[in-house]
């Protein structure tokens, strides 16, 4: 058996770098960014228990040891305690950062054929109210018109476009971000979505074609104009990044954008909007929405939130409480259809 001061070289830490740089070495098809991010975050983290606390003194030993039951148990408490952190902070790693360990150590062991046990899982939070249609509708109506508060006309019109997309097909932010233009049709009839890959998903999701309505084909008309000048403005400055014009949704304004090196570079507007862009987008539409209705409501001396409007309340800042509203109500226009999966074309709204 090894000891605690041939740790750096422990075969179990040798086996887990194997894994992790087998599984990270995966095409994104296969394994995406974010859970290529977790499984070096839990090599870094285990690391630094083994080195720095010792963990079980089996755990030296082989991958089989090191993700065994007393031995995982020991690496989750000293995380629970913010013992492992890579970041030099003292913080108690959250029920996410947990379950993103639990969950990283299940594909190693998956990957590796080891043996293991998964603990208890924290508990998950529970999803957010879905969006009710009276608030979507009021949202839609409210950018239609006239916005008082510090919104621009460009962002009006991009938000229109994108919320039309939103409405029509229940695309989460990531889906959003990887939209290009080809993806619509050239009358603007229909567009191609592909949903991200959920966990380990053998095969990439299906590509579906979304019938669009009106609505978001009238906003997408006058949004496309607006991308075309901004993605033309510095075309030339820009020749080796073909991807920053391909993109469907582009930035109004310059962006700070952090590499993975960790410099931060200033890109021009009409770059593409990766999936935070796209959350920070649908955050300053609901704040613009909330802070206007709770005016009005003041100005017209309701007693409570919503008594003037009904059924209103406050927009959620995130899209996925409006995606999954969005998605349940495709889902039972479906089953009213008779409940045939239509992968070629999904009808979305029609007016």
């Amino acid at each position: 058996m090894s000891t605690a001061a041939e740790s750096p070289a422990a075969p179990s830490l040798a086996a887990l770098k194997r894994a992790v740089d087998e599984l990270c070495a995966l095409p994104s098809e296969q394994m995406g960014s974010s859970r290529k991010k977790h499984l070096r975050a839990l090599q870094g983290a285990f690391e630094r228990a083994l080195t720095k606390h010792g963990l079980v003194p089996d755990a030296y030993d082989d991958l089989t040891s090191l993700l065994s039951g007393p031995s995982v148990t020991e690496f989750l408490r000293l995380a629970s305690e913010g013992r492992i952190r890579g970041d030099d902070k003292t913080d108690r790693e959250s029920d996410a950062q947990i379950r993103a360990r639990i969950r990283a150590m299940e594909i190693i062991a998956q990957h590796t054929r080891t043996p293991f046990e998964r603990p208890e899982m924290p508990p998950a939070p529970a999803l957010a109210p879905v969006v009710p249609p009276v608030t979507r509708s009021l949202l839609l109506e409210h950018f239609k018109g006239q916005v008082k508060r510090d919104i621009s006309e460009p962002f009006r019109v991009r938000f229109l476009a994108m919320y039309g997309i939103v409405l029509d097909t229940a695309a989460s932010s990531g889906t959003l971000a990887e939209q290009h233009v080809a993806h619509l049709a050239r009358d603007l009839s229909t567009v191609r979505i592909q949903r991200p890959r959920q966990g380990r998903m053998a095969e990439p999701p299906p590509v579906e074609e979304w019938e669009l309505s009106p609505a978001t084909r009238d906003a997408l008309n006058a949004y496309l104009p607006l991308r075309e000048q901004l993605t033309r403005r510095h075309q030339q400055e820009r020749q080796h990044e073909q991807n920053a014009v391909k993109h469907l949704w582009v930035s109004l304004e310059h962006n700070t954008r952090q590499l993975p090196d960790g410099t931060k570079v200033t890109e021009p507007p009409g770059m593409r909007l990766r999936a935070r862009g796209v959350q920070r987008v649908f955050f300053r539409a609901a704040e613009a929405l909330n802070s206007e209705m709770e005016q009005l409501l003041e100005e017209r001396g309701a007693p409570q939130i919503g008594s003037e409007v009904p059924e209103w309340s406050p927009m959620p800042t995130r899209l996925e409480p409006l995606r999954r509203a969005v998605e349940d109500e495709l889902r039972q226009r479906e089953e009213e259809h008779g409940g045939v999966q239509q992968v070629i074309v999904l009808r979305g709204r029609t007016a």
